[in-house]
């Protein structure tokens, strides 16, 4: 064989080679920013917004090229055995479960009536409205939304304030812990929020906390917006009709 006929076979085989790397499998978590929306997406009458970012898993380089392309700052986590299995046969089930949950805690929280069948066809209507958004995250921003609803109240006095957040909303309506502070902080900034509503639990998890998270953040991306740390769904309306 002539050696430019090698040349041109090996030339034929480059793509062939690419291809099926970019195929190989790999199992990873990513992370990356994400936006902000207002809380009358999910049929409530309130001024304050909710921030997501965009997460899943990817299973093969190609996935994870396209990727990269898409976005500037994105964090991938590699997943065991055991991880990748656990999300692609039980994660859907309990994101389900724990997003009606922290909605049916807000509704029952923020409500005139009791925690009974009241209460349910609202629930309904705002899982239903949440169906595209993963995750419990939106709990505490939606029990704010809701308040001001009953309350008749515009916290954004105007919309001279973006206020947003993150955190579930528990029955004793404490602010549960949440991941990806780190995007949720950005993505608010990208977007000119004013305040954003953090959990304040560092006395519970030190420093693996979304509080000395967000901390960290704020010093290390130099942020503008005001971080709020509340434990609690009243430690956040407090300081919303508090504020100046």
């Amino acid at each position: 064989m002539s050696k430019e006929s090698k040349i041109s076979i090996l030339l034929l085989m480059i793509p062939l080679i690419v291809s099926s790397l970019l195929f190989l499998p790999i199992h990873e978590e990513f992370t990356t920013k994400g936006d902000i929306e207002p809380i009358t997406e999910f049929g409530i009458d309130g001024s304050v917004y909710f921030t997501y970012v965009h997460s899943g898993i990817i299973e093969n380089y190609l996935e994870k090229f396209f990727l990269d392309l898409q976005h500037d700052d994105i964090e991938y986590l590699t997943l065991n055995d055991y991880e990748y299995d656990y999300y692609t046969t039980e994660y859907e089930n309990d994101v389900q479960y724990y997003k009606e949950q922290t909605i049916v805690n807000a509704v029952n929280l923020t409500s005139e009536h009791e925690p009974k069948a009241e209460n349910q066809d609202r629930i309904s209507d705002i899982m239903y409205e949440a169906r595209e958004y993963y995750g419990d995250s939106f709990g505490l921003m939606v029990a704010v939304g809701l308040l001001e609803e009953e309350l008749s109240k515009d916290y954004s006095r105007g919309e001279s304030l973006l206020i947003s957040g993150t955190g579930t909303i528990e029955k004793d309506q404490s602010v549960g812990s949440v991941g990806a502070i780190r995007y949720k902080l950005l993505t608010a900034e990208e977007n000119g929020v004013d305040i954003f509503f953090v959990p304040k639990d560092e006395a519970y998890y030190g420093e693996a906390s979304n509080q000395r998270k967000a901390i960290n953040v704020l010093r290390q991306e130099d942020l503008e917006l005001e971080v709020v740390y509340v434990s609690t769904l009243q430690e956040a309306i407090n300081f919303l009709e508090n504020l100046n």
